[in-house]
């Protein structure tokens, strides 16, 4: 194993290189002098070797401890360690024990060498036999790990009436960087309002329905959160309410409860919202909240939401410089008596996944119409299940964007992804190189290969371009 690479201090003289030459009992005397068996790395301290075994998967890292008595001591200076049961050991019960055994080995170091960053991950590990014993070691573990003042956690625990998280977990306050991820966890989560520190929340596959005002606590207790992720949660009701710095929220595939709401207020730090999968009931902003960058990659839902979440989903992005539209969004965002309420001239960056149909691309001339300041547009089509369905007027672009004042003059440069030969969307390749003057470069990634890519090239090179310096490139990747 090549470790030079791993060790820090080389300009001061702790390398390997000098070490093996410092000695001078050092295999160089080819008496057969009593040297010749010497560790090359003792002159290195533990923090040196901890750093070393903190780059090598934890099964690696415990042989390497056995290696030689010198290495004895190293897992446990380690900064970093990644506690993986089922990558570092078979799932059987005595294998369990032992890497019990070995975990609380490496957590058990001193409080003088901090601990960076800790991952814990024990699918598997919570069997009927060994569940009670796993829950009691997780418990200690949290408990070491607050001792050594553990700054980034991230726990993932499998689907068991054992695996619950312990009150040493709250013991953490070091805590910058926090992520759970817990496999249909029923149970109230506890409030996280000790972790003063936390800056990054990350929780993925909780409940958090009936959990009372756990947000609540959260924004009131941690006064330095900059970023909350939430990940396939179920969740009745999103209420944000500061004054905090809270500038970045991420809400992912969640589930939702029938009467569910989204509420933010007093968040001026606030700039970035991803919002993916099933959508809530309502939608509230306070007039302070001022985003930049939204990515609403909504899904269709089964049930059409009422006429005021839409409403509430479209000032969402009223003032954001990015923004990025799932289909479905694009649907709403193109009815003439909705995207004309949308406030879009601050938008620089746009981008659009639109569905391989006829008509999907033909969606989008609405919505570049009402952005006349956009910088940059990106374009994706993904397949779909549904029928292809006829466009009923082959001008429709044309006169959506060919309107007085509808001329993109700031766009420079486009993306488009897997655009094929239809006609709606080799209408809208026209439709931008004829209304963008300053356009610069289009990078076009067609669907198709061979003989129909080429053909698609010629006709997309004859076009006419409104901009002089407008360059097109055809790339055969995504």
């Amino acid at each position: 194993m090549r470790t030079k690479h791993l060790i820090p201090n080389q300009a001061a003289g702790l390398t390997y290189a000098h070490a093996y030459a410092a000695r001078e009992d050092y295999g160089g005397d080819d008496g057969g002098g009593g040297g010749g068996g010497r560790d090359p790395f003792e002159g290195f301290p533990e923090e040196v070797l901890g750093l070393i075994v903190s780059k090598l998967p934890f099964r690696s890292a415990v042989a390497a401890s056995v290696v030689s008595r010198r290495w004895r001591g190293a897992l446990a200076a380690a900064p970093a360690l990644d506690l993986d049961f089922a990558a570092a050991f078979p799932e059987a019960p005595r294998r369990r024990a032992a890497f019990a055994a070995a975990a609380t080995a490496a957590l058990a170091g001193s409080p003088e060498r901090p601990l960076r960053r800790l991952r814990l991950a024990l699918e598997g590990l919570f069997d009927q036999a060994f569940a009670a014993s796993a829950a009691d070691h997780l418990a200690s573990w949290l408990a070491a790990a607050a001792a050594r003042g553990v700054e980034r956690l991230e726990l993932h625990l499998p689907r068991s009436r054992h695996a619950v998280l312990p009150p040493s977990l709250l013991r953490c306050t070091s805590l910058t960087s926090v992520t759970l991820r817990l496999d249909h966890y029923a149970l109230p989560l506890p409030s996280l309002s000790s972790l003063t520190r936390l800056s990054r929340l990350h929780l993925a596959s909780v409940s958090l329905a009936g959990n009372g005002d756990f947000f609540g606590d959260l924004i009131s207790g941690c006064r330095e959160l900059r970023c909350l992720i939430l990940e396939q949660c179920h969740i009745g009701a999103l209420r944000l309410a500061g004054p905090s710095r809270l500038c970045s929220l991420v809400i992912k595939d969640c589930s939702w409860t029938q009467e569910s709401s989204v509420a933010v207020s007093e968040m001026p730090e606030l700039r970035a919202l991803r919002y993916s999968g099933e959508v809530a009931t309502r939608h509230i902003v306070d007039g302070d909240v001022s985003l930049d960058e939204v990515r609403l990659s909504i899904e269709k839902p089964p049930v059409k939401p009422r006429e005021a979440t839409i409403r509430e989903l479209i000032a969402l992005v009223g003032n954001v410089r990015s923004l990025l539209l799932s289909p479905w969004c694009i649907e709403q965002f193109a009815r003439p008596e909705e995207w004309s309420k949308a406030q879009l001239g601050k938008v620089r960056q746009l981008a659009c996944i639109i569905e391989r149909r006829e008509e999907g691309a033909l969606s989008v001339a609405p919505l570049l119409s009402n952005c006349p300041n956009v910088e940059e547009l990106c374009v994706s089509v993904v397949p779909t299940q549904c029928k292809r369905r006829r466009c009923s007027d082959d001008g429709e672009c044309h006169r959506v964007l060919g309107r007085k004042g509808a001329t993109m003059k700031h766009l420079r440069g486009v993306r488009m992804e897997y655009i094929d030969e239809s006609k709606s969307g080799f209408e809208l390749v026209k439709v931008l190189l004829k209304n963008a003057p300053a356009l610069e470069m289009m990078t076009i990634v067609p669907s198709m290969d061979g003989l129909e890519q080429a053909m698609f090239r010629r006709r997309v090179l004859k076009l006419r371009k409104t901009s002089r310096n407008a360059s097109i490139q055809f790339s055969t990747t995504g």
